[in-house]
C-alpha cells in the first residue's frame, strides 16, 4: 500500500480555459487528499472536497472541447455545500478524472471507508446523477 501524501504534495493543478485561453479566473489542484477549486479575481473562493467523500466522476467534452484537447471533469461528492464541482476547460480530462478516481479509491482505504458508506450519505437525493 502506498504512504499517504502529504498535504502540500501537489499532484495536478490547471486553471480553467475558455476556447482554449485561461480566461475564467479559475484554478483547480489536486494536493494530498483534497480537491481544491479557486474562483475569482478580486474576491476569491475556495471549495475543497476531501476525496475520500468523491462519490462518481465524469467527463464532457464539446466538439471545440475535443479540437482542443479540453473537457470539463465533474465531480460529485457526499459534501453539503458543494455535491457537484465542475473543473472546467481542463487539458487531458479523462486523464485527470481518472487520477481524482483513483486517488479517491486511495484515501477510502487508507481512512479504512468502504463505498458503501460513502454512498448513503446520499440515500435519497440521487436525482443529480440522472442525465
Amino acid at each position: 500500500m502506498r504512504a499517504a501524501p502529504r498535504a502540500s504534495e501537489i499532484v495536478w493543478s490547471d486553471v480553467a480555459r475558455w476556447a482554449g485561453l485561461p480566461v475564467l479566473f479559475e484554478r483547480y489542484r489536486l494536493a494530498g487528499d483534497t480537491l481544491y477549486v479557486s474562483r475569482g479575481l478580486l474576491s476569491v473562493t475556495e471549495d475543497r472536497l476531501l476525496l475520500y467523500r468523491v462519490l462518481d466522476v465524469r467527463v464532457r467534452r464539446s466538439l471545440l472541447d475535443r479540437l482542443l484537447g479540453l473537457g470539463t471533469v465533474v465531480v460529485y461528492g457526499a459534501d453539503a455545500t458543494d455535491p457537484v464541482l465542475e473543473l472546467k476547460g481542463v487539458r487531458r480530462p479523462r486523464e485527470v478524472a481518472d487520477l481524482i478516481q483513483e486517488r479517491a479509491e486511495e484515501a477510502r482505504a487508507r481512512a479504512g471507508i468502504r463505498g458503501r458508506e460513502v454512498y448513503g450519505a446520499f440515500a435519497g437525493e440521487v436525482g443529480h446523477f440522472d442525465a
